[in-house]
């Protein structure tokens, strides 16, 4: 391994930086996920749904506050939002919409802590496999000029300038295609958490006008 990182010339050293970011990245995204699927989002919320019909707020409260997960905190915020307009004797029709607002407003701040750093996920991604193909053009640059220093064909300097070359390549692909693979892993986990907020907020409401 340390062969090809120094047969790769210096643009290796920027590779080898992009490919930490992106495994540190890649762990902390799986970490992330893993923590908010330890409560069934769906379990939870037929109780929550379950208490607030029944009128009981501080139980329903109880167990979203317990829970982890973007859905216990949505949940969480509607029911706070409930009981806040109860107390003020606000209408049926009133609490119900404002309860709704209120967890849509606080979805993407739910979301937050699983769509963070998804960003730097593609952006390394994107970069890497450029900065291959710099490392090609230098190494192939790097060929040519020693058969111009040589003047005539000197197949080792060439075989050196071209192993260069396709090395940063190799490594600029194999840094962006596990990363392009667990984005798109990491991007339908987040749809499916979407999902499920909509439907936890639905729940709500519909348990709010029950």
């Amino acid at each position: 391994m340390m062969g090809y990182l120094m047969d790769g010339g210096w643009m290796m050293l920027p590779l080898l930086l992009c490919s930490i970011a992106m495994v540190a990245v890649i762990i902390d995204r799986a970490r992330a996920f893993r923590a908010a699927s330890r409560v069934d989002p769906v379990s939870l919320r037929e109780r929550v749904c379950a208490a607030v019909a029944s009128g009981d707020l501080a139980g329903a409260a109880e167990a979203c506050s317990s829970s982890e997960g973007p859905a216990a905190a949505v949940m969480l915020c509607g029911i706070e939002r409930l009981r806040h307009m109860k107390e003020k004797g606000k209408g049926e029709s009133e609490i119900e919409i404002g309860v709704s607002k209120s967890m849509e407003d606080y979805a993407p701040k739910a979301m937050n802590g699983l769509e963070k750093r998804m960003g730097a996920m593609v952006l390394i991604a994107s970069i890497s496999p450029l900065i291959g193909m710099c490392g090609t053009v230098t190494g192939m640059i790097n060929s040519f000029s020693a058969m111009a220093e040589a003047a005539g064909l000197d197949p080792g300097a060439v075989a050196g300038g071209i192993s260069e070359a396709l090395i940063t390549t190799a490594a600029g692909l194999i840094i962006a295609i596990p990363g392009v693979v667990a984005y798109n892993f990491f991007q339908k986990k987040v749809e499916e958490w979407n999902m499920e907020l909509e439907a936890s907020i639905a729940g709500i409401v519909a348990a709010v006008g029950a």
